[in-house]
Formats: structure tokens, sequence, C-alpha cells
């Protein structure tokens, strides 16, 4: 089998794992009467983007990459949240992930929310912040 099909559907179930994971804890949480979090349109970003990524996730190291050499961070306000190791950041993805109408079962990373969306996958991203940049005077 070839060695990347491996690392891939690895990762795949990492990150679903995960996400069931951090789904049921966020579920939880929400059953305390006191425990009401805001939605992602209740919450805007203190930056124009969040981006969610994994420490290991090949797809966000070509996305953080590409934000390393393009002029993003000069024009735009850019949070970069990693999600495998912060169960925080995790919550917050699954909660953004679901107010921008994401199942359960597509939830992964790199994940860009602009405060209305979500983009999901290295060459959206990358397109995304491209068009955004090409918006800019």
């Amino acid at each position: 089998m070839n060695y990347r099909v491996i690392i891939a559907s690895g990762l795949f179930l990492a990150v679903t794992i995960f996400s069931c994971y951090a789904l049921t804890k966020h579920q939880t949480s929400n059953n305390h009467p006191d425990s009401q979090p805001a939605t992602a349109s209740q919450r805007q970003p203190a930056a124009d983007f969040i981006l969610y990524y994994g420490e290991t996730c090949p797809h966000c190291h070509i996305v953080t990459n590409y934000i390393a050499t393009s002029k993003i961070r000069e024009k735009f306000q850019l949070l970069e949240k990693e999600v495998y190791n912060n169960e925080t950041n995790a919550r917050e993805l699954t909660t953004v992930a679901h107010d921008c109408g994401l199942s359960q079962n597509n939830i992964g990373v790199p994940l860009l929310w602009d405060g209305h969306q979500c983009i999901i996958g290295d060459q959206p991203i990358i397109d995304f912040l491209n068009n955004k940049l090409n918006q800019v005077p």
C-alpha cells in the first residue's frame, strides 16, 4: 500500500477521533444551564482571519508556509490556533465549524474562518487569501 495513503488515512482518522472527542466534551459542557457558548456570528474574531491548524498536519504546513512567504500578515490580522494539542482551541474549532453548517464528519484542519464562513483545505484557503490580497489596494 502506498506510504502516503497510509499516512493520510491515519491523519484523517486521528482528526476524526479528536473531533468526536471535542464535540462530545463540548456537548457535555452545554448541559449546564449557565454554560451558553457564543455562536460564531456572536463572536467576531479579534483578527481578520483565524486559521485552525494541527501541528503535524501536512496540509496545514502548506498553508502556514504560504502565509510565511506571502504578504498576508502585512495586510491582515491573522490568528493561528493549534487544535491537536490545545483542547480550548479544538472546542472553538468545533463550535465555529458547527456554526458554519459543517457536520461533525466534515470538521478538519486546516480551516480558515473569516467571521462569516469556513474555508477548509490547503488550496481553497490559499486561493481565498490570494483573492483577499488582490482586493487590497
